[in-house]
């Protein structure tokens, strides 16, 4: 597995595991993506779906060209993922004044991994140069 793979794998990971935990916490709730979205969280486990995916089909060997064809695909949701939850981070869901939790940091910092990773994941391989004799 390259480092592509492994480090979109590690985002997709990060970023659904962040769905879960608090994003905001307002006077008396902690609030999770899942709570806090209506179609945000869905581009989100998208994304780390794609990332893992990518992943999986590497380790398995079960595509040869999916690898490239779903890392630019994990690059693209990557990068819309990222600016979404940069613009929830601002603007906030409406639940009066709000803190940023912890949820929100972890999915920011892995939806930028997928978008690493992904873009790492389309490089081509380097052939190895001939040696002159």
């Amino acid at each position: 597995m390259r480092l592509g793979e492994l480090v979109g794998a590690l985002g997709g990971l990060g970023l659904l595991v962040a769905l879960f935990l608090p994003w905001y916490l307002s006077s008396d709730d902690q609030i999770t993506a899942w709570k806090a979205f209506s179609v945000t969280d869905i581009v989100l486990t998208a994304a780390a779906a794609v990332a893992l995916s990518v992943a999986i089909s590497v380790l398995f060997r079960i595509s040869v060209s999916y690898p490239v064809a779903g890392s630019s695909v994990a690059t693209g949701l990557g990068f819309v993922a990222t600016g979404l939850i940069v613009v929830r981070m601002i603007n906030p869901p409406g639940y009066g004044p709000i803190v940023l939790q912890g949820g929100a940091w972890l999915g920011l910092a892995s939806a930028i991994a997928v978008t690493i990773g992904g873009y790492m994941g389309m490089q081509p391989l380097k052939a190895p140069r001939a040696s002159a004799a």
